[in-house]
């Protein structure tokens, strides 16, 4: 039996919502302060255990895939926390974060149906109240589609797993290599839960109204920091060899979403809205090179998707910055009024439109080369339909920010909002040049 060493940022995690939550009435300023602290203690103790050896406990297993996207969720988590506000009726927005890290947390290391459904369930439960945190009409409205939307996703997942052990008797993700139309059955209905809180078509009616009811920092949780995790558990559930029809199933989810979120994405002009649409394309290029089958198909899926965290960061990052209901007229030559905001969001924006010099790049390229590999040639098609559109919109909106306007520059943004925007700008670009660190990082 392993020691607790492995469960030591899940420990941080949860011992930080408490501390947090206990502060929040009286001191949000110190709730917020514990939470960084909490969520920085767990990614360096996820980032010191990359090399140690596998530690596996009776729900979950400590390898290096589950230490990667702990890791990932950890600092998406942190980079969510820099512009998550604890005033008002918001106080509880920290500890509220730091349970949903936890969830992400836990469905990385996932193995049994159990930790799946808790670590999900965490996650979607804890997303629902930061979207609400405003009380605003339309965070009401995005966080009452997204519970009632989960719970359908919630319950579709349960039926799956209930239909996985009344076929094989076992709720271990290992059941599911078993065979027979029972097994197929359950593997449909757990990847169609999976499928929503992935965002996927025909899953995704929650996005878009997130992406603009709820505040900037639990969207960018929701877009980021969840799929990570997400993904990580779906490469899990697929290394263990599911029936022919979950392969299926990922592509034609992946193939839809590439197409309806770019399409969609094409005729947004709020740059929320337009973030939440492109989300769900992004989320398809990854379930995609899933179903495609391709010998790297789990290494493209965990380059492209954590590459677009640090993107989608910034780029929401700076939309809520502008204002809640930012337009692309209001993005007008931000980049002489705002200069770090400005080309913070335009590097985000050329690395999710998958251009060169940037994270995404290489992102794009991985998950082309895998669908090549396996000779997906209807799905490179889609994919590459939906680059093409996603560089269009995307420069759309890139080309407002250059545009020289005669207003004076505006003050200096708040100190967490330029250490986030200086990280994620970083991280971007040093991956674009050596894409190598993290691929050798890969499980």
């Amino acid at each position: 039996m392993p020691g607790l060493l492995p469960l030591l940022p899940l420990i941080l995690l949860g011992g930080g919502a408490v501390a947090a939550m206990l502060a929040a009435p009286r001191a949000p300023a110190l709730s917020r302060a514990l939470a960084a602290l909490a969520l920085a203690a767990a990614a360096v103790a996820f980032g010191l255990r990359l090399p140690a050896p596998e530690a596996t406990f009776a729900l979950i297993v400590d390898d290096r895939l589950a230490r990667l996207a702990g890791l990932v969720v950890c600092l998406s988590g942190l980079g969510s926390l820099a512009f998550l506000r604890p005033g008002g009726p918001s106080r509880e927005g920290p500890a509220l974060l730091l349970l949903a890290t936890m969830g992400g947390a836990l469905l990385s290391g996932a193995t049994h149906a159990a930790s799946l459904l808790l670590g999900l369930e965490l996650v979607t439960l804890a997303l629902v109240a930061l979207f609400v945190l405003p009380l605003s009409a339309v965070a009401l409205e995005a966080g009452y589609k997204f519970l009632i939307l989960g719970a359908a996703g919630a319950a579709t997942l349960l039926m799956g797993l209930a239909l996985a052990h009344a076929a094989t008797g076992s709720l271990e993700f290992a059941a599911l290599s078993q065979r027979g139309a029972l097994v197929a059955a359950a593997a449909a209905l757990l990847l169609a839960g999976l499928a929503f809180k992935m965002a996927l078509v025909p899953f995704h009616m929650w996005t878009p109204d997130a992406f603009t009811g709820a505040p900037g920092a639990a969207a960018a949780f929701a877009g980021a920091a969840s799929k990570v995790a997400v993904v990580a558990a779906i490469v899990r559930l697929d290394t263990v060899g599911p029936p022919a029809g979950w392969g299926i199933g990922l592509a034609l989810f992946g193939g839809a979403s590439i197409l309806l979120g770019n399409l969609v994405a094409l005729r947004q002009d709020g740059i929320a809205r337009m973030l939440g649409y492109s989300s769900i394309g992004h989320t398809g290029y990854v379930a995609a090179v899933l179903g495609a089958g391709a010998a790297g198909a789990h290494d493209a899926a965990l380059f492209y998707i954590v590459v677009y965290a640090p993107a989608l960061l910034a780029a929401l990052c700076v939309s809520t910055l502008v204002g809640p209901e930012a337009r692309i007229g209001d993005l007008r030559g931000l980049v002489w009024q705002r200069p770090l905001a400005g080309w913070a969001l335009a590097l985000a924006l050329i690395s999710l439109a998958g251009l060169p010099v940037s994270a995404g790049f290489f992102g794009k390229y991985v998950i082309f080369t895998a669908l090549i590999e396996a000779r997906a040639w209807v799905l490179l098609g889609l994919a590459l339909t939906g680059a093409a559109l996603g560089a269009y919109y995307y420069l759309r909106f890139l080309a407002v920010i250059f545009r020289r306007l005669p207003y004076p520059a505006s003050p200096a943004l708040p100190g967490a909002e330029r250490v986030l925007l200086l990280l994620a700008t970083g991280a971007t670009l040093l991956l674009g040049i050596r894409p190598d660190l993290l691929l050798d990082a890969l499980p």
